[in-house]
């Protein structure tokens, strides 16, 4: 009778164990996700502010094409 008690201790701390390494796994994986989300924004903003200025520096570049003599002319 006694080992029963002693046995259901042991798997007790058997699933603790397995329990505390999945959840420290997880936690790992949920950092470094983070990080990465955090250096994609940073590049996504990086991005967006290259494409504006790209706009904002051929702006000036387009006429307007109701402005302009067909070819033939």
């Amino acid at each position: 009778m006694s080992n029963i008690p002693e046995n259901r201790l042991d798997r007790l701390e058997v699933l603790f164990s397995e329990q505390d390494y999945i959840i420290q796994t997880l936690n790992d994986l949920v950092a470094r996700q983070n990080q990465e989300i955090s250096e994609l924004s940073i590049g996504l903003k990086q991005i967006k502010d290259q494409l504006q200025t790209l706009r904002t520096d051929l702006s000036g570049d387009i006429t307007d094409p109701g402005n302009e003599k067909p070819p033939h002319y």
